[in-house]
């Protein structure tokens, strides 16, 4: 698995402060007493560069794959925006293609994320859903990081009516995943309005700017991407399509 997107965050600081990071390693060695124990520190940043290089060219080839098999673009068009060869895209593909998963991993010393667990609140009217202001993602149903020593429907209860003003009532487990996007862990329960009438507010207006009831038809147009067995819940639980839901 490899390391979880962290909100605020994006590709282009984080190298930026990569590079910051070598500089200040640089100036480091410049600066150490004993000049063969810096160069020896020298030598280990050259490594770390080489497996950084290997690493980014593998993930490279695995981008080129998902774009060319998740994202339906074809090989001929991916040369034409990358500015590359039709054959040398073909031989990203391929060799993107031979990978079981990301190979950019986490080595197992960075900072467990924590969990995330996400409400999926139904009731006559819809289920309850949230839009975000920092669009990442733009809909999203009520949703709250676990802290150490509580439960996911627990944080539920606690952080849904903070952010909406509707209390609730969890109900059961649907499933728990690795997000594909943000490589966090995210817990999915089940869970029902104490008052199905209450009108939800934004609470967090930090964080949100709407929140809403909305139909089967709706939500799938807003979220797309949604987690398989939520999507098939919410079939379920509101009659399969727009058409059944009173």
């Amino acid at each position: 698995m490899t390391a979880g997107y962290q909100k605020g965050t994006s590709a282009a600081l984080e190298i930026e402060q990569i590079r910051a990071a070598v500089a200040r390693a640089a100036s480091a060695m410049q600066a150490w007493p004993d000049v063969m124990q810096a160069f020896g520190h020298a030598s280990e940043l050259g490594e770390l560069g080489r497996q950084i290089s290997a690493e980014a060219a593998q993930f490279r080839a695995w981008l080129a794959a998902q774009i060319v098999d998740e994202r339906g673009m074809s090989q001929a068009q991916l040369a034409e925006v990358l500015g590359l060869t039709p054959g040398r895209v073909a031989q990203l593909v391929r060799d993107g293609r031979r990978q079981k998963g990301n190979p950019v991993t986490d080595p197992g010393t960075l900072p467990e994320l924590p969990h995330v667990a996400l409400a999926i609140i139904t009731s006559a009217r819809g289920v309850l859903i949230e839009r975000r202001i920092d669009k990442i993602p733009p809909w999203t149903f009520p949703a709250g990081e676990v802290v150490p020593g509580e439960t996911a429907a627990g944080c539920l209860v606690r952080k849904v009516p903070a952010e909406t003003g509707v209390t609730i009532t969890p109900v059961t487990m649907l499933g728990r995943r690795i997000h594909p996007r943000t490589g966090r862990v995210m817990v999915y329960l089940t869970a029902t309005a104490d008052d199905p009438e209450a009108e939800p507010q934004v609470l967090d207006a930090d964080d949100l700017d709407a929140v809403e009831w909305v139909r089967l038809d709706e939500v799938r147009q807003r979220m797309p991407d949604m987690y398989a067995p939520v999507r098939e819940h919410l079939e379920a639980v509101l009659g399969g399509s727009a058409e059944h839901i009173s």
